[in-house]
């Protein structure tokens, strides 16, 4: 593979990568190391990957490498780290700054309460708008099985953003 289409592939995934990373749990500079790492693994296999399934297949390296990340820590525990600050847009107001931070946080609370095969659902549709038949590929799993844990994703995301406050009761009995 040539090294700029390799290069093209990375700068086009990289925030994908991130992203994912983020919101299955990892802290900002965690989520960067495995998005750089996600990117040497894709670039390195992009021959065998099928056109149309990019995202699916950085989506699943992103997933084991971060699926090992938690297993290395289960193995060997330390004292947390302090998240890294994240990037910063010095234009903009600091209220608003500091409500996006706080909104996020929250987003990273409530996904930490669901499961991980339900997270990855709801992270993949709701959050990264992926269809489900990319989702059943990038999930290797069968597009009736997205459906399911979409559904469930997102009832226990409401459940979790009302006992939060976040919601009100009311969202739990819309459609």
């Amino acid at each position: 593979m040539t090294g700029d289409r390799a290069e093209e592939f990375a700068r086009a995934h990289i925030d994908f990568a991130w992203r994912v990373a983020r919101r299955l749990g990892l802290a900002p500079a965690d989520a960067e190391d495995v998005a750089q790492k996600a990117m040497l693994i894709a670039t390195s296999k992009l021959n065998a990957v099928n056109p149309g399934s990019e995202q699916a297949f950085v989506f699943s390296t992103v997933a084991n490498l971060v699926s090992k990340v938690f297993r290395s820590r289960r193995r060997h525990p330390e004292e947390p780290e302090e998240a890294a600050p994240e990037q910063i847009d010095h234009e903009a107001n600091p209220e608003h700054l500091l409500e996006q931070r706080r909104a996020r946080q929250t987003l990273d609370e409530i996904l930490a309460t669901l499961s991980p095969d339900l997270r990855a659902a709801f992270v993949l549709f709701e959050i990264e708008g992926l269809s489900q038949p990319e989702m059943a590929e990038a999930l290797a799993i069968p597009v009736g099985t997205v459906a399911s844990r979409l559904r469930r994703a997102r009832e226990e995301f409401t459940r979790a953003a009302v006992r939060r406050g976040v919601l009100s009761n009311d969202a739990r009995r819309r459609p």
